[in-house]
């Protein structure tokens, strides 16, 4: 709190009520918020621990029973900082009402000045806020330690890397449909990369069986509630729509399609017994078994639950792109018009998703 709010708050014990502004930092007690203090903070925000901050000060005489706090935040509202009244029942139980800045400087007998003052601006407080801090936790703020096994499957993973000028050497020279598909096994990161979410948490097969024949690629991401990618791939030795009068997508990407639809649909038709049948493939590529040319991400097993409903999403990538604009409206017209949706890209488009070099 302010000297002039701690003066004020002493001077007013024989009162009915005293006011005490609980603002950045909290200046009685070595506890700071991320709302409150940015980058500086390690705990939880003022809000949250208001009842816990009541009770300090109670507890160390720094108010009388009854006292009501003004909850100050700095600039979190477009730049303009916000005042709440707070009022504690008889349990215990805080209540909030927004007061204006000149209310708060008249109850806490100060100027509007002061309580305009960024905290982190004055030298005293920012050196003292950043002692106390660094007396909780003095490596708060550094980046999280990882597990051994995470870092060394990364390293693992970034040094067998496909990079992304090896697959646009062959997509520029119109690749053949086997040829890019035998440069893609060899790092199925590349889809990881692209379709798992959460980042780093997937697991990824190569010719992976369904209904009566296989998928190109598979990828099985998330968390909790497991959802699967199924990745079709196409040559790069032609446009994914045609140069003629009608414009329509090629025809190898709609036979790529239909298939895929099919696939589905064979899916569907039992789906809890495809949900049974990949979470024992997810098992065994968990446990180290190299089926169906598992690869695990970093953070494996991805932490899905096999009783949860699985998700399903499908992926064409074949050809090159002529007319981006022409073509986007073309994509979009076709991923909307089939069922299940199918999202199509050219290698072109695909290319230009891969954050890697």
């Amino acid at each position: 709190m302010d000297d002039q709010a701690t003066s004020s708050t002493v001077n007013s014990s024989t009162q009915a009520h005293s006011w005490v502004e609980i603002r950045k930092p909290f200046r009685l007690i070595p506890h700071w918020t991320r709302l409150d203090l940015g980058d500086m903070n390690p705990g939880q925000s003022i809000t949250n621990s208001i009842e816990r901050v009541n009770a300090t000060l109670l507890s160390r005489g720094t108010v009388l029973p009854g006292a009501q706090l003004i909850e100050h935040y700095e600039d979190i509202n477009h730049g303009q900082p916000t005042f709440d009244l707070v009022t504690f029942s008889e349990s215990g139980s805080p209540n909030w009402q927004s007061i204006s800045l000149q209310q708060a400087a008249q109850m806490l007998d100060c100027d509007v000045v002061e309580l305009s003052t960024v905290t982190l601006s004055i030298p005293r407080l920012a050196e003292e806020a950043d002692r106390m801090r660094t007396a909780i936790d003095p490596f708060a703020g550094s980046p999280w330690l990882e597990a051994p096994e995470v870092v060394n499957r990364r390293a693992r993973i970034a040094a067998n890397m496909v990079s992304k000028a090896a697959i646009q050497e062959l997509v520029e020279r119109g690749a053949s449909e086997r040829e890019l598909l035998s440069l893609l096994k060899r790092d199925l990161s590349l889809f990881g990369e692209l379709y798992a979410s959460p980042h780093e948490h997937y697991l990824a097969f190569s010719e992976f069986p369904l209904a009566d024949g296989f998928v190109d690629f598979t990828l099985f991401t998330s968390t909790s509630r497991m959802e699967i990618v199924l990745i079709e791939v196409k040559g790069a030795d032609f446009f994914l729509v045609n140069d003629d009068h009608y414009g329509e997508v090629a025809q190898s990407m709609n036979r790529a399609a239909g298939q895929i639809r099919r696939r589905i649909g064979d899916i569907y038709e039992n789906l809890p017994m495809f949900r049974k049948r990949v979470h024992e493939i997810r098992a065994r590529a968990e446990a180290g078994e190299k089926i169906h040319g598992a690869f695990l991400s970093p953070y494996c097993p991805i932490g899905v639950d096999p009783n949860k409903d699985i998700t399903i999403r499908t992926v064409v990538i074949g050809g090159r792109t002529r007319d981006d604009l022409v073509e986007s409206k073309k994509r979009h017209q076709f991923e909307h018009g089939v069922s299940p949706p199918i999202k199509i890209e050219s290698w072109d488009t695909w290319l230009r998703k891969l954050r890697r070099q």
